[in-house]
């Protein structure tokens, strides 16, 4: 498995990657191109031959980031590709001087909550019905 820093060429690529996902953003094509076209922006690929199995997308400014959207396609859940991603992530951040990060995750998304955890994020409060009626937002985050 190879991970490398996306480039506009992969637009396409990580909006079908978005697409296999039930709780999507809905960037779709544009989105990512304009995401990858700020220089505030950073989206870290996992690659598999020439398929992307995963993504993490994250925006900075002075210093702080925020993680906005993570996706692992369906057949390659549970191996570790998201925490991964994530890790190298957070070391490209801190190369650039980034003190903390902040996410947000459906309260319901066990697994995603979970890998959060693990990689020392902790709830700071929460969006009530932020993914619509009933479906609160944890807002998570961590010094690095």
């Amino acid at each position: 498995m190879k991970i490398r820093p996306a480039n506009s060429a992969d637009a396409v690529l990580l909006a079908e990657l978005e697409r296999t996902q039930p709780r999507a953003a809905g960037w779709g094509k544009q989105g990512f191109e304009g995401e990858l076209a700020q220089k505030c922006a950073y989206i870290l690929c996992a690659q598999e031959a020439e398929k992307l199995v995963g993504f993490v997308a994250a925006r900075f400014a002075a210093d702080m980031a925020e993680i906005l959207n993570v996706a692992v396609h369906p057949k390659y859940v549970r191996c570790g590709i998201a925490k991964r991603l994530l890790q190298e992530t957070e070391q490209y951040l801190k190369q650039h001087k980034i003190q903390t990060v902040t996410l947000e995750v459906a309260q319901d998304n066990t697994p995603a909550y979970q890998c959060y955890i693990s990689l020392g994020f902790k709830p700071l409060h929460t969006r009530k019905d932020f993914y619509g009626p009933g479906k609160d937002a944890a807002v998570m985050g961590k010094n690095l």
